[in-house]
């Protein structure tokens, strides 16, 4: 089918280079497709001396990256087995019992591994079935958005659709929000209704505590060495290491997201973000930080990862009237 390199390059836009870099290099021709399919668990996984582990028996779809960390635990299961079948023939002088213990084995694998191995298949499902659903463009195969498909809720266990249709178009959104999210990570970060922390980060943090960032807008938090005195009203964080200034820097919450400002500080104050890019703040300049940036107050020994705990989606006062009304 022509046009493959083009598409590829489409769907990986905005990846690393290297992943870029491989599709060009790659001749239209040599693109091939292959479809994944996982394998049906079986309750018998060998018979007398011989077991399976791993893809070998329960082959899964990858979307949760499970399936390698299913073989490690069959392995360390079946090890832990054996070890236990040799000492217990020790002790009694008896030969060892294989067959048992991988029988032994099998059983106690097998209720976990069906566990995971069902999440990974609805996971595909979500991640394939309703990729359009999820307004995804699925190519030539444009056309089959003109057909019905059973509702996203059931497959993720919801059978009860109150007031909705069984059945649903490709083309129906479930929400006009979705693709946004998908794209826009701002817009994403502001559904968060969480609590905003800045968790000690390092091997050398141990003086440090736990810091709750406050979503008042009136009340911003100071983060410096002086202690908090009896004729300062505001939120002041004492971090008690020389290389942090009296008033080092703020963190004040506004327009639904957190700002840090460095107060001028001898030291400096420095950001880390996901992408592992590390730069220093200029002093009284508002920054946005987010979700897993890691913060430096003068130095390393001083440093913080925000973590936003207890995230639920914000709904609206609409929303949340209905709610209370269903409960």
């Amino acid at each position: 089918m022509a046009g493959k390199k083009e598409r590829l390059l489409k769907i990986f836009e905005g990846w690393c280079d290297n992943a870029t870099d491989l599709i060009v290099a790659t001749e239209e021709e040599a693109i091939l497709r292959r479809d994944i399919y996982d394998r049906m668990p079986t309750l018998t996984w060998g018979k007398g001396r011989v077991t399976l582990l791993g893809d070998s028996v329960h082959a899964m779809q990858p979307n949760m990256g499970q399936g390698g960390c299913m073989a490690i635990e069959d392995g360390y299961q079946l090890a832990w087995e054996l070890d236990n079948a040799w000492q217990q023939s020790a002790k009694s002088g008896s030969t060892i019992d294989i067959d048992s213990s991988l029988k032994s084995y099998e059983r106690e694998r097998r209720l976990r591994v069906a566990i995971i191995h069902g999440m990974a298949r609805m996971a595909a499902v979500m991640a394939s079935k309703f990729k359009p659903y999820l307004g995804v463009a699925l190519g030539p195969l444009e056309f089959l958005t003109k057909f019905r498909i059973q509702h996203p809720a059931i497959v993720g266990g919801n059978s009860k659709l109150e007031g909705r249709p069984l059945c649903c178009r490709l083309s129906d959104k479930a929400s006009e929000q979705l693709q946004i999210w998908f794209e826009d990570d701002d817009a994403l970060e502001r559904t968060i209704n969480g609590e905003w922390n800045l968790l000690p980060y390092g091997d050398e943090t141990h003086l440090l505590k736990p810091i709750c960032l406050s979503q008042d807008e009136m009340n911003p938090c100071i983060i410096g060495s002086m202690r908090q005195q009896e004729d300062y009203a505001g939120n002041l964080v004492t971090v008690p290491l020389p290389q942090v200034s009296q008033f080092h820097a703020q963190i004040n919450y506004k327009d639904d997201a957190f700002f840090l400002t460095d107060l001028s500080s001898q030291h400096g104050t420095w950001i880390t973000n996901n992408e592992g890019r590390r730069y220093k703040l200029p002093p009284n300049y508002p920054s946005r930080v987010r979700p897993s940036d890691v913060i430096e107050f003068g130095s390393h020994q001083a440093s913080y990862r925000i973590k936003v705990t207890r995230s639920a989606p914000r709904v609206s006062q609409k929303e949340g009237t209905q709610i209370l009304q269903k409960i």
